[in-house]
């Protein structure tokens, strides 16, 4: 039975606005008697989280409680998950298709632009200026703050800077 805490109010929340089951089934599942329920219910707590469950749902269009369902039902599935990746007998590629999964679930895969929406780099952008007759050993790799970017958690550019040599080639 999964313990109601501020840690899993939003799940709570989630399971009970996706319809996975009906009240008395949740709030068995969850061990909370209808009593409780009330109190929860007024609690600033579980009211900020629903307004946060109201708002995503909308977002979501008309595949929310879908989503919302597929949500609790993978969430429910962490302790498996770990286990299987725990497993010394578990196959690499089985481990790399659990690993791939729960990142998609937790919403890490990059989510593709609209055309037009953004047009500065994403990502790191390297940028190679050569000067003439400048060998690559004399040359080194600096990053410098990328004003498209600015929001970005590392905004960096990196740019090659010349380095002064001497006349065999040689840094100085």
């Amino acid at each position: 039975m999964p313990e109601l805490n501020t840690t899993t109010l939003g799940r709570f929340c989630r399971e009970l606005a996706g319809g996975l089951d009906s009240l008395p089934v949740l709030l068995s599942e969850w061990g909370i008697s209808p009593q409780d329920f009330n109190d929860i219910q007024t609690s600033p707590a579980f009211l900020q989280e629903m307004q946060i469950v109201a708002n995503e749902m909308r977002d979501l269009g008309n595949d929310a409680g879908y989503i919302y369902r597929m949500k609790s039902l993978s969430e429910s599935m962490l302790p498996e998950v770990v286990a299987i990746l725990k497993d010394k007998n578990t196959s690499p590629v089985l481990k790399f298709d659990v690993i791939r999964w729960v990142a998609e679930m937790a919403r890490l895969k990059e989510k593709p632009v609209p055309k037009g929406e953004f047009s500065g780099p994403r990502g790191p952008t390297v940028v190679f200026n050569f000067g003439h007759g400048l060998p690559v050993q004399s040359m080194k790799v600096v990053g410098v703050e990328d004003v498209q970017m600015q929001d970005a958690v590392v905004a960096l550019t990196t740019r090659v800077v010349d380095t002064p040599v001497d006349d065999s080639g040689w840094p100085v």
